[in-house]
């Protein structure tokens, strides 16, 4: 197998489950516990739509261009990792005060997953536009984002109120090398 094939690879699943390792990371430093159950069907809603996207950019690409599809796919991944970079350094969130919740709820689960796969859904629209794969990536971010948030929740519980750094910064920085990557090949 071609390494920079399996480089990419690793590289898109670290910036699919990111995301997922720092949700789970503040879940962890509140104390809100996460079943193993619901990591799964999240992680399971997740990977379907980042499979779903990736047939879709499949589709698209038998009706585009070569040089069009990458213009596309490093234009949707470069935007996607410096809009996650932006929003890192630029927002501002602010701790409303209220008694945290000590579990999260099936709909509330349900709920952050199909926002945590909004990206998902561009980077697997981008993916299927200029490479095969795509179906191996959304196994690999199955199984990736368990273990991402398992041991975000893991090492988030262990470190408590004591750390507040904000982490969903890599996922952008993982998701701009991709397109540099694609963008040079």
């Amino acid at each position: 197998m071609d390494m920079s094939k399996v480089f990419h690879g690793i590289l898109w699943i670290l910036a699919l489950t990111t995301d997922s390792f720092v949700v789970s990371f503040a879940y962890g430093m509140e104390k809100i516990k996460l079943s193993f159950l619901m990591v799964v069907g999240m992680n399971l809603i997740m990977s379907c739509l980042l499979g779903m996207a990736v047939l879709t950019g499949n589709f698209l690409s038998c009706f585009l261009s070569k040089t069009i599809t990458s213009l596309v796919c490093t234009g949707i991944l470069a935007g996607m990792g410096f809009y996650r970079i932006f929003v890192c350094f630029f927002s501002k969130q602010e701790a409303d005060g209220k008694e945290k919740k000590r579990h999260l709820t099936g709909i509330e689960a349900m709920l952050l997953a199909v926002v945590l796969s909004l990206d998902s859904l561009a980077v697997g629209l981008g993916t299927g536009l200029v490479q095969t794969g795509g179906m191996f990536l959304a196994a690999g971010s199955f199984a990736g984002g368990i273990l991402m948030m398992e041991a975000g929740w893991k090492l988030g519980n262990v470190f408590g109120i004591s750390v507040k750094k904000d982490l969903s910064w890599l996922s952008g920085a993982c998701l701009v090398l991709l397109a540099a990557g694609l963008w040079f090949s």
